[in-house]
């Protein structure tokens, strides 16, 4: 079933909303990238600037499935914090339950000519179903004039204009009122491990510490999304140019980030997603990180119970797939990742961190696990025969 926004417009955003289900009757799939420009909307802005701003959003649109740092028409000073914005654009277009790539259609919304060459761009992604708009996203961005066509940036430093700031180490921490120097602390150390064992030097990360997650959206320039509704905490990054931008509205009532999608993010500036074999990735992150706001030690003491109340448990078979060892709500614990944490454990104390990387890199999950055994055995000695019997090893091994 589709989700409808259920807010109250005013009679501009009427007239842009009743004119799109117009259009969307008549629209056609091989204009998918090009942006509707309501005519009854009035901008007051000149119609050869209009033109300008239009194009160059095409332009700035069709390239955003690619390289964040290939697209053209994202302005270069701005490109980390563009780079987060630019992944939430990813995908836009599609509604994967109806399995249409061109459901969600690009709407200007609004420009406003904030002077010097600038302008306030607002768009929005809509699709029409049952009779009624559904809204998917909406977007605020800026664009400066440039030798013939405009370039994107995000708001977010005129957002945070007025903010306080404080440096620790290569960590610059931007806040509205006071900062939690012991979680500032804990960030940049967890970052420090991050980098050792990937051997990666640090660079500056800006680091915006926000009330909670609405206001991180709000900060980059991401007005609304349907994925994120009711959502309280959680964080965007970008990194690009040797920098990363992350902006931090909380991970819990007691912690302001998570350790967890952290290790993910350090990954991933040094190994391609194609690379990265998932189940070992999560492994590490639940050592390294707990999962679900759980720490290390609660989630093995989880894994345990678990065992001990299985003691017949086939842990090969048990490795495919998706099998959980515990479940709160929709937070699962899936037993491929925790073996993986064990192995991982093990082999970094004996063997240091280069045949974890040798693991992690394996490539993606395959459905006979086939390149994930052969990297096993090559870093660890453990053999697909004699896995059952060391992971039990391991499980037995660790204190309560």
């Amino acid at each position: 079933m589709l989700m409808t926004a259920n807010f109250k417009l005013n009679p501009m955003k009427q007239i842009t909303w009743l004119l799109f289900a117009l259009l969307m009757v008549c629209s056609s799939f091989s204009h998918a990238q090009s942006v509707t420009v309501p005519k009854e909307v009035r901008f007051l802005v000149d119609s050869a600037t209009k033109q300008q701003l239009v194009e160059s959003l095409n332009q700035f649109l069709a390239q955003k499935e690619s390289p964040n740092k290939a697209n053209q028409y994202v302005l270069p000073a701005d490109l980390p914090a563009m780079s987060a914005l630019l992944d939430e654009l990813k995908g836009m277009d599609k509604n994967i339950k109806l399995k249409d790539d061109h459901f969600y259609k690009p709407v200007l919304e609004n420009l406003v000519d904030a002077g010097n060459g600038r302008l306030v761009v607002q768009f929005a992604y809509l699709g029409y179903a049952d009779g009624a708009p559904v809204l998917r996203a909406s977007f605020r961005l800026m664009a400066v004039e440039e030798n013939g066509s405009y370039r994107f940036y995000t708001m977010l430093r005129q957002n945070t204009l007025g903010w306080k700031l404080k440096k620790i180490d290569f960590c610059s921490f931007y806040y509205r009122d006071s900062l939690n120097m012991s979680e500032a602390r804990a960030y940049v150390d967890f970052l420090a491990s991050c980098n050792k064992r990937l051997n990666v030097k640090a660079e500056p990360v800006l680091y915006y510490s926000c009330a909670d997650y609405p206001e991180v959206l709000q900060l980059l320039g991401i007005d609304y999304k349907l994925d994120y509704s009711g959502i309280r905490y959680d964080g965007l990054t970008g990194h690009e140019n040797n920098q990363t931008v992350t902006l931090i509205g909380g991970y819990t009532d007691k912690s302001r980030f998570d350790r967890h999608d952290l290790w993910h993010d350090r990954l991933r500036m040094v190994l391609s997603t194609d690379k990265i074999n998932r189940p070992v990735d999560e492994g590490c992150a639940y050592l390294y990180g707990g999962s679900w706001g759980k720490t290390w030690p609660e989630v093995l003491a989880l894994f345990k119970k678990y065992a001990a109340d299985h003691p017949d448990a086939d842990w090969l078979k048990l490795y495919s797939g998706y099998n959980n060892f515990y479940q709160e709500d929709y937070k699962t614990f899936v037993i491929a990742y925790f073996i993986n944490a064990l192995i991982v454990q093990k082999t970094e104390k004996e063997k240091g961190f280069a045949p974890v990387m040798e693991l992690l890199s394996c490539g993606k999950r395959q459905a006979d696990e086939d390149n994930y055994f052969k990297a096993l055995e090559k870093v660890s000695g453990i053999t697909k025969a004699d896995f059952n019997k060391t992971v039990w090893e391991l499980v037995k091994n660790e204190p309560n």
